[in-house]
C-alpha cells in the first residue's frame, strides 16, 4: 500500500469517527464522554541526546520504525547488548536499572517515564524492586534492520 494511499485511508478514517456521536456504554454509563470533554496531552520526553549525553543517531537513508514490548520478570535481566542507532523507550510497568558498562553510570527509570538509550554503548538492565517491568521500544533502523547486537563471543 502507497504511504499516500495510507494516509487518505487513514484520515478519512479519523474524520469519520470525528463525526461520529460520543459512544455511551451501558455497563457504565458514566464513562461516556460528554461534548466537553477534551483530550488530554503531557509531555513525556523532548530530548537531543541519550542518557549517556550522546546526540540522537538515526539511519540515513531508507527507514523504518519498529515498536516491541520487552517484558522482564521479577529479577530478570536483559543481557550486555548495544544498540547501532536510538532507541526510545517507554516504562509501561515497574522500575528497571540500566548499567552502561562503557561510562559506568546506571539510570533508573520507573513507569510512566521515557527515555532514549544509549547508542554503541555496551549496557544491560534489569527488572527492580523483585518485581516484573514491561518496556515498549521504538527504533527507527533501516529496513529490515534490528537495532540490537550481542558481544561477541
Amino acid at each position: 500500500m502507497s504511504r499516500h494511499l495510507f494516509v487518505s485511508i487513514a484520515m478519512s478514517g479519523a474524520a469519520a469517527c470525528a463525526s461520529a456521536a460520543p459512544m455511551v456504554s451501558v455497563d457504565h454509563p458514566e464513562a461516556a464522554q460528554t461534548p466537553a470533554a477534551k483530550p488530554v496531552t503531557t509531555s513525556l520526553l523532548r530530548t537531543g541526546t541519550t542518557i549517556s549525553g550522546q546526540p540522537l543517531k538515526l539511519p540515513q537513508g531508507p527507514a523504518e520504525m519498529a515498536a516491541a514490548a520487552v517484558d522482564l520478570p521479577a529479577g530478570a535481566r536483559l543481557p550486555l547488548h548495544r544498540h547501532p542507532w536510538s532507541r526510545f523507550v517507554y516504562v509501561e510497568k515497574g522500575r528497571v536499572a540500566i548499567h552502561n558498562r562503557v561510562t559506568g553510570a546506571t539510570v533508573e527509570a520507573a513507569a510512566g517515564q521515557a527515555l532514549a538509550e544509549v547508542v554503541a554503548q555496551w549496557h544491560e538492565a534489569e527488572a527492580l524492586d523483585g518485581a516484573a517491568a514491561r518496556l515498549v521500544v521504538f527504533d527507527l533502523v533501516p529496513p529490515g534492520v534490528v537495532n540490537m547486537e550481542m558481544p561477541p563471543k
